[in-house]
């Protein structure tokens, strides 16, 4: 794809698309792809693609040739999003941030479908096919 100029190679959002938050963030990563004219492919965790690669339950984006998982994946499309989000990236860059913002990611994770409910129409886990 032509963006000014450059070409942008297409990024893949691995996210859980069993609970609530995951699938509202899904949509928003989208959103904000679709804005940026960021090609970006989207699969569950679930996808025998994911359970090949080893990616487990956390939120993974594949992009620029590196794979970012958790907190470091969201970091990775926020800097898709809108100005409002785009400023914490350069939190990112120091450690004691880092590390806080890597605390609370995981909290977050640990208790999102206590939190945040599961979907009614959850995707059932697989097994890799051999």
């Amino acid at each position: 794809m032509e963006y000014t100029g450059v070409t942008l190679s297409t990024w893949k959002l691995f996210y859980d698309g069993g609970c609530n938050l995951c699938h509202s963030s899904q949509l928003r990563a989208e959103r904000w792809a679709r804005r940026a004219a960021q090609p970006l492919e989207i699969d569950v965790l679930a996808s025998d693609e994911a359970i090949k690669k080893g990616y487990g339950d956390v939120m993974i984006v594949e992009a620029d040739g590196k794979v970012f998982r958790a907190d470091q994946a969201w970091f990775k499309l926020a800097a898709l999003g809108p100005w409002y989000v785009r400023w914490m990236a350069p939190l990112n860059g120091f450690a004691p941030t880092r590390a806080l913002i890597r605390w609370g990611y995981n909290l977050v994770v640990k208790h999102r479908t206590r939190f945040f409910g599961t979907r009614e129409c959850a995707v059932p886990p697989k097994t890799p096919q051999e």
